[in-house]
């Protein structure tokens, strides 16, 4: 109802929806309305029917074209002129793009398809994109082991080498990857008045560390002429110039030893290493 004393100004109007007035319909800035559809139209300066106002306001004019929304949705464009509404789902989901043209979804991470580069070691990782080299030999001959003497077992079968880094020609692991290493030795021995036997890592040609020693004072061992003896060591190598090698050392006392390579039981002559961390 008009206020009494003013004069109600009526626009030309429509209650169908989707209905558009013509350019014929309109005076020139004269207004119209759809009642239904809320938009409201002006014949412009070139005679075409423009809209200036939206009960919704669509993409193509700044809004998003949506009405409703529930706690959690995500806004997204699916055409080149719209958007639509994501809906929120369970926790411990992440948002994954589906490519170009192709619309987003929530899902579990792939760790096989979505998940790119290292991990450094600072941040729980291992700084390396591969579980890196490793390998294992044996020895299957036997070999002198000369008096007072350090002696480079030679392992010269090679069980495995994941990455080419072990010569079973000198018996030497020079890694291409720097890290830490785990390295582990065993030889077998016949001994004859042995009263010292070693076991050695060399790193570049010199002694790193006695992983073993049996001593018996200056008298000779007892016990059983054939004698196993191990250890192992944790080993930094720098991925290009460095390399390990095993020695063996007995001080005989007159008498003579031998390292036994057995190629039936490469469980009691080996030589393996393996990267447990990257450098």
């Amino acid at each position: 109802m008009a206020q009494t004393g003013f004069t109600p100004i009526q626009l030309y109007s429509s209650s169908t929806a989707t209905n558009v007035p013509l350019a014929a319909n309109l005076a020139t800035g004269e207004l119209a309305i759809n009642i239904t559809d809320g938009k409201l139209f002006y014949k412009d300066n070139a005679a075409a029917v423009q809209v200036i106002g939206w009960k919704t306001v669509p993409a193509t004019a700044g809004g998003t074209g949506q009405t409703s929304y529930a706690i959690g949705d995500l806004l997204y464009a699916n055409t080149t002129t719209t958007l639509a509404k994501l809906a929120d789902v369970a926790t411990g989901n992440a948002l994954i793009s589906g490519g170009v043209t192709t619309a987003p979804s929530w899902g579990k991470i792939g760790l096989t398809t979505h998940v790119s580069g290292v991990l450094p070691v600072a941040n729980g990782g291992t700084g390396t994109s591969s579980l890196g080299p490793a390998f294992s030999a044996y020895g299957d001959a036997i070999q002198n082991l000369a008096n007072n003497t350090a002696t480079k077992v030679a392992y010269n079968v090679s069980v495995f080498d994941t990455n080419a880094n072990y010569s079973t020609a000198n018996a030497r692991f020079t890694p291409t990857v720097a890290g830490y290493y785990q390295v582990n030795c065993v030889a077998s021995s016949s001994i004859v008045l042995t009263s010292l036997i070693q076991l050695f890592i060399y790193k570049n040609g010199a002694v790193y560390q006695n992983v073993f020693t049996e001593y018996n004072g200056g008298a000779a061992i007892t016990g059983s002429t054939d004698f196993a003896f191990s250890g192992s060591s944790l080993v930094y190598l720098n991925g290009s110039s460095d390399y390990i090698e095993i020695y063996a050392y007995a001080s005989n006392g007159g008498g003579s030893s031998t390292i036994n390579g057995y190629s039936a039981r490469p469980d009691v002559n080996y030589f393996n290493a393996v990267l447990v961390r990257s450098a």
